[in-house]
């Protein structure tokens, strides 16, 4: 996801285009609610509200 946010010309993180703090809270709300099992060499994806 870094490479999103950098500026190609100077190789330096990009001011304007730092996600929100809105966008990252949604972005680890969400990865805590996902849930990956695996029973009997299957997988199980889930997310939990």
């Amino acid at each position: 996801m870094a490479k999103i946010y950098l500026n190609e010309a100077s190789r330096t993180p990009s001011k304007s285009m730092k996600p929100s703090a809105k966008t990252v809270r949604l972005i680890l709300d969400f990865s805590k609610a996902f849930t990956v099992v695996t029973y009997k060499n299957l997988q199980f994806d889930s997310v939990q509200n």
